[in-house]
């Protein structure tokens, strides 16, 4: 890490951490309580890092001001890019198993992904049993009922937390979810055709986009928070 105590505060918030502590400080609050908008697992490196930089209620203005300025800088634009799956070398602009990969292995606050099978010979398989026990990292999965296996799922990521489609009222099987995404740290967004499987991720033909977008990602993680307990059920 960077010894200039800016840059290496930069480099460790989130811009979604520099904004809540900026605005914490602007309200008049103290480091302490700004702090409080830091997850527990990051919060004695961001105390670190603020003190280093000299930031907080004794130079409230300055502090709101450049903490702002990181939330901004680490706020991407929103940026498209395709992924795709084809078998061999076909696929030339980006490969899904390796995007997929990457932005799990970056990931330092949160995933979330849905699909519609999820199989032991897919890649996502070991990439989220390893993000799920990473201190200060959550990881939401959301399944089909009856594709694959929801149960063996949540064995397999204790940590995480695991959700399936459920019957509705005066319904006779459970609603199909057909949706497939990962999204991380609430910043960057993988729409993608293809099920967490070895096929749909090396050999069949898939289309994904990756896409940079702060709200698009704060949208679709809150409307599948709002469907727990209405089209969602958590595997226990």
């Amino acid at each position: 890490m960077s010894t200039d105590p800016y840059t290496a505060l930069g480099a460790f918030l989130t811009a979604y951490e520099a904004q809540r502590l900026a605005t914490v400080l602007q309200a008049g609050g103290t480091t302490g309580q700004a702090l409080k908008e830091v997850h527990a697992a990051r919060r004695g490196e961001a105390k670190r890092l603020l003190l280093a930089a000299e930031l907080g209620p004794e130079h409230r203005d300055g502090s709101v001001a450049i903490l702002r300025a990181i939330a901004g800088a680490r706020s991407v634009r929103t940026v498209i890019s395709p992924v795709w799956t084809m078998p061999g070398v076909e696929a030339t602009t980006g490969r899904l198993t390796s995007e997929a990969q990457r932005i799990i292995d970056d990931a330092r606050m949160s995933i979330v992904c849905s699909s519609f099978n999820f199989t032991p010979h897919s890649g996502m398989w070991t990439a989220l049993k390893s993000a799920a026990v990473r201190p200060g990292l959550s990881v939401t999965v959301y399944l089909d009922a009856h594709a694959g296996s929801p149960a063996a799922v949540a064995a397999h990521l204790p940590k995480a937390t695991v959700l399936r489609t459920l019957t509705p009222p005066g319904g006779h099987h459970p609603l199909v979810s057909h949706a497939k995404f990962i999204i991380v740290d609430r910043v960057i967004t993988l729409l993608t055709s293809a099920n967490f499987s070895y096929s749909a991720e090396n050999t069949n033909i898939e289309l994904g986009l990756l896409v940079h977008d702060i709200n698009l990602a704060a949208s679709i993680e809150a409307l599948m928070r709002s469907k727990h307990g209405v089209l969602y059920e958590q595997v226990t």
